[in-house]
């Protein structure tokens, strides 16, 4: 009896705890592969890929700002101006592609740390970024980055000094 009472406790508390699959989630895709491309080109200042995969109309935020896409292009751009040795040695992305449950949408999510050098102080700094994009059509339609913008602000305010 107290098998039975354990396993039916075991089995109302998986079923509770239990997650619905909604998707499946890829690491080798074009999707996640493309936003490998955009970061490798945004790390020696080239935006081709960039202008190749966004959408120019898209939804755009920078911490939870909106922005066009050449506001964004132009903002990661000026990072080069005050930053150099930019890299990015912690970087994740997988791409979720899901059911028809949630409209057989796919997402690309992409988790980092962006280390770089200040072209002032000849201080390092490393960022912790995490994006995600929204694909349609091969295009990513909507796009929101979420970091710590204060040593970027720091270096803009310093210059304008």
């Amino acid at each position: 009896m107290k098998k039975i009472s354990f396993f039916l406790i075991l089995l109302t508390t998986y079923s509770l705890f239990a997650q619905e699959t909604t998707g499946k989630v890829r690491t080798q895709d074009k999707y996640s592969k493309a936003i490998l491309e955009i970061n490798r080109g945004y790390l020696i200042n080239d935006f081709k890929a960039f202008d190749k995969y966004f959408t120019e109309n898209g939804n755009y935020s920078v911490n939870g700002k909106k922005f066009k896409k050449n506001q964004v292009r132009e903002g990661f751009s000026s990072d080069h101006n005050f930053f150099k040795n930019i890299k990015m040695p912690q970087s994740f992305v997988e791409t979720t592609f899901y059911d028809e449950n949630n409209n057989n949408q796919v997402w690309s999510h992409h988790w980092g740390v962006v280390e770089s050098t200040s072209k002032r102080t000849n201080e390092n700094a490393a960022v912790p970024v995490n994006v995600s994009f929204k694909w349609v059509d091969g295009k990513i339609v909507s796009a929101s980055w979420i970091f710590d913008p204060s040593i970027k602000i720091q270096e803009i305010m310093a210059s304008q000094k």
